[in-house]
């Protein structure tokens, strides 16, 4: 794949977007960068290293692997593992100074223990659970959650979070009954005299369409890669694509009218047909929906995913394309002289979501790491 197929990731329109998203939520919020699954398929350590040097407070990532991978390279701004963690990740937590999420007492005592032995305290987040209904502890549990918590020794509560679960949907009354919710366990922990420093609930789509959401730190993810959640968020920020997926033409060859492509016989042609082949596929996570339905740029130009999408290769209609060649650049995600080929309109084509197309592409593809200073 190496030379053939390759990412590209453009650093400073991540800058360009972090400064987007300060602007947007004011100079006295808090950012916590979200850069679980390889910052999204744009690589965790590069992307937060230009984060860390734009002025993010804080990372987050789902597991301790994922911070690992951050601290071993020496990057030493806080990090918040945002899944509950299990018995057996407590010393790895301690020993690359990880803050966790705590919504069960017995973790939180084994992080005590742990942190004990080893002379240290230890910073946690407690995640109120106001309708995602998975982890995190009940509204009505999380005063007496957090009291407990407090008679807990070498534990320091550092924040406490809500996840929104249909923020980046049209009808946002659900997002802004969790919003209500969370507020009122909020303002119970300050009617008890309890100061935790920081108070988080808005991910991209909120930072978008709910201000009242912020609190004092925001967790902005998709959109620091230039890329909207969903058709349903607002567009009233300026953000620029930071991932292009580029490929080239392995095979050209004519075929006459009869003749099919791929597997299954999914294609006919109807007429003499110019077709090139292209060395991706669904095994390099170029999604096998896109068979006879995928677009991809060749010379500025778009051209037509003809057949179905192989394990390592696809079938393109270049006939009407002019200077096509062997080893011509074809893109897959991204801008080509005057046209472009979003990942939100290839995840609305295929059915799915952004964050599919990049998280999966970008775990299998080789990356390139670029600054154009083009960007103000």
């Amino acid at each position: 794949m190496s030379g053939i197929t390759w990412i590209e990731i453009d650093l400073d329109a991540i800058e360009h977007n972090l400064k987007a998203v300060k602007r947007k939520v004011g100079n006295d919020t808090k950012i916590l960068a979200i850069v679980k699954a390889d910052a999204y398929g744009h690589g965790a350590v590069r992307v937060s290293q230009a984060l860390i040097d734009n002025g993010v407070d804080m990372l987050g990532v789902a597991f301790p692997e994922e911070g690992i991978e951050i601290r071993k390279n020496n990057i030493n701004i806080p990090i918040l593992v945002l899944n509950p963690v299990l018995s057996e990740q407590v010393e790895d937590i301690l020993k690359y100074s990880m803050e966790v999420t705590v919504c069960s007492l017995d973790i939180a005592r084994e992080l005590s223990k742990t942190a004990k032995r080893h002379c240290c305290n230890i910073r946690i987040h407690v995640e109120v659970d106001t309708g995602m209904g998975g982890a995190g502890v009940t509204p009505g549990k999380a005063l007496s959650f957090i009291k407990a918590l407090q008679l807990i020794e070498n534990l320091e509560i550092e924040g406490i979070f809500t996840h929104f679960n249909s923020s980046e949907e049209k009808d946002k009354s659900f997002a802004r009954e969790q919003n209500n919710i969370f507020k009122e366990v909020i303002k119970q922990i300050g009617d008890e005299k309890i100061r935790i420093p920081l108070i988080h609930a808005a991910n991209s789509a909120a930072i978008l369409d709910m201000p009242d959401s912020y609190f004092n730190m925001v967790r902005p993810g998709l959109i620091l890669y230039g890329i909207f959640p969903s058709n349903y968020v607002s567009r009233k920020i300026d953000l620029k694509p930071a991932m292009s997926v580029k490929t080239k033409i392995i095979n050209l060859k004519h075929l006459d009218p009869g003749r099919t492509i791929g597997y299954g016989r999914t294609f006919e042609i109807l007429k003499r047909t110019t077709v090139a082949t292209i060395p991706v596929g669904y095994r390099y996570s170029y999604n096998r929906r896109f068979s006879n339905l995928g677009k991809v740029l060749i010379n500025g130009k778009r051209a037509s995913i003809i057949g179905r999408v192989c394990m390592d290769r696809c079938f393109i209609d270049v006939t009407n394309l002019q200077d096509v060649e062997i080893g011509s650049e074809v893109i897959l995600y991204g801008n080509q002289r005057n046209e472009a080929i979003s990942i939100e309109s290839a995840a609305e084509l295929i059915g799915t979501i952004p964050y599919e197309i990049v998280c999966n592409i970008g775990t299998k593809v080789p990356k390139k790491m670029y600054k154009t200073a083009k960007y103000p």
